[in-house]
């Protein structure tokens, strides 16, 4: 639904200013102002959902949730050491030590490279922002000029850069990667990250226990608030939205394979390598377990969905989403949503999918929850979260969980602000032996230059997300013409 510039700008004229006190409900496809209507509306309550054309929408998938809650051969709620809590405040914790995120035999990494080791210290800063025991997110900063040497993990993962310009080698091929770039590591890959651009590189990596319960993905979604059509115009994205700064987005590019110095056999590393062949040797099935997902991608080469045009199949929640209908076209006008990275398993649906999100200032995404665990890594903006029954703000750097049929619902807090993330799903209850694994070093820890270190004011969570989308109501008509 797009409007025009003449209906924008008639309703800013004789749209009414309402108290809060009034509830009014706005008609489907009206252009109103968040000033003019409570918030009260999207509450599930009887008198909202008499008054909501979409209620017959709602009523079925409210009615599908109780069914397939009570399913007991359906996916089952989180319990126990799976429900984490909720919230992680990423900015206001502290980087953790090298030994804490990355497992290995750091005793005799300090007794090869004592020297070495103090100066990789200064040089990378890690922490682990989310510690499901299916599923890890990690921030990994780098300074300039940094070099993490070769290594090798059990879980599958991937990198996606956030800033900085780095040289990244996964099993002997290389690429230039910059703000958008995303890195499959199939399980016991092998992979190296070097920084070469003036500036820290920021990096979130993501990690999985692989082979999980497919059954979870896809199996329902529910939208069970109220009114979802009544979006304000202050929620309405510019058609030419873009989460980065222009100067940041760039293609990866190819690079020759950069050659490493094979460390000597009879050394710790050497002793690494043959480690590293022995894990490969005994389970050769785990080396490729997404041929289909590339090695290397990057958001500039996917397109923002269209929800009216939606695919069935695209996200986890998309085969229930399309039954809205007209609904979509209210998603078309506060969303910009698109698919980053997927870890697809043949035959099946994917161990782990990931895509960027946007969400309209003042937007309001009501009550809804789904049997896929999610979670929200916040990039910008300023968004209250309510999630199972908790109030939260959600900042730069905080992440959220959304266990297995959790409600939740978020609220845009600032004009002219959209909320910016990066969201993910994955498939749960996948072997999780992997994270027990140690990290292998097969590439000896060198001398890093002197540029490797940070400056006192380094700051993880200034993402350089694109500025001048602080719009007010009368900018908003020409944006949407």
């Amino acid at each position: 639904m797009k409007l025009s510039t003449l209906t924008i700008a008639l309703a800013l004229v004789v749209s009414p200013v309402l108290s809060h006190a009034e509830l009014y409900i706005p008609k489907m496809g009206e252009v109103f102002s968040y000033k003019d209507i409570s918030q009260e509306i999207y509450v599930e309550k009887a008198e909202n959902k008499k008054d909501d054309p979409a209620n017959s929408i709602f009523a079925a998938m409210r009615e599908k949730r109780k069914v397939d809650m009570a399913n007991p051969s359906g996916p089952q709620a989180f319990v126990g050491e799976d429900v984490i809590q909720p919230e992680f405040s990423a900015s206001t914790s502290p980087w953790q030590a090298l030994e804490n995120v990355f497992p290995s035999d750091w005793d005799a990494i300090k007794a090869a490279s004592s020297i070495e080791l103090a100066q990789l210290r200064t040089a990378v800063k890690v922490k682990t922002v989310m510690d499901h025991p299916d599923f890890k997110i990690i921030e990994l900063a780098l300074a300039p000029g940094a070099l993490l040497p070769r290594f090798s993990d059990a879980a599958p993962g991937s990198f996606h850069v956030l800033e900085g310009a780095v040289e990244v080698t996964v099993d002997g091929k290389t690429i230039a990667g910059y703000t958008g770039t995303s890195v499959k590591l199939e399980s016991l890959s092998q992979r190296r990250i070097k920084v070469v651009s003036d500036k820290p590189a920021k990096i979130l990596w993501f990690r999985w226990a692989p082979a999980g319960d497919q059954t979870y993905l896809n199996y329902g979604y529910y939208l069970t608030g109220c009114n979802f059509h009544a979006q304000p115009l202050e929620a309405v994205m510019p058609d030419d939205f873009e989460q980065w700064d222009e100067s940041a987005r760039q293609r990866f590019t190819p690079l020759q394979h950069r050659t490493v110095s094979e460390p000597a056999k009879n050394s710790f590393y050497g002793s690494q390598v043959k480690q590293l062949a022995k894990m490969k040797d005994e389970d050769v099935s785990v080396l490729s377990r997404y041929p289909l997902t590339p090695l290397f991608s990057n958001e500039k080469d996917v397109q923002w969905l269209d929800f009216t045009k939606i695919d069935a199949k695209s996200f986890f929640w998309s085969k229930d989403a399309a039954k809205g209908g007209d609904l979509l076209a209210a998603w078309d006008k506060i969303v910009r949503m698109k698919g980053i990275f997927q870890a697809k398993v043949p035959e099946q649906l994917y161990d782990f999918n990931m895509s960027y999100i946007a969400n309209g200032p003042k937007g309001k995404y009501v009550t809804h929850s789904h049997a896929t665990p999610e979670f929200y890594y916040i990039l910008g903006g300023e968004t209250e979260w309510l999630l199972n029954g908790n109030k939260y703000t959600a900042v730069p750097g905080n992440v959220y969980f959304h266990s297995p049929y959790w409600d939740h619902e978020m609220q845009g807090l600032k004009e002219g602000t959209p909320k910016v993330a990066i969201t993910g799903s994955w498939s749960p209850h996948g072997d999780r032996s992997v994270f027990e694994k140690d990290m292998v070093f097969t590439e000896a820890l060198t001398t890093q230059v002197n540029s490797a270190v940070f400056s006192d004011s380094f700051n993880f969570y200034d993402f350089k997300l694109k500025q001048g989308l602080t719009f007010d109501a009368k900018q908003q008509v020409v944006m949407s013409h």
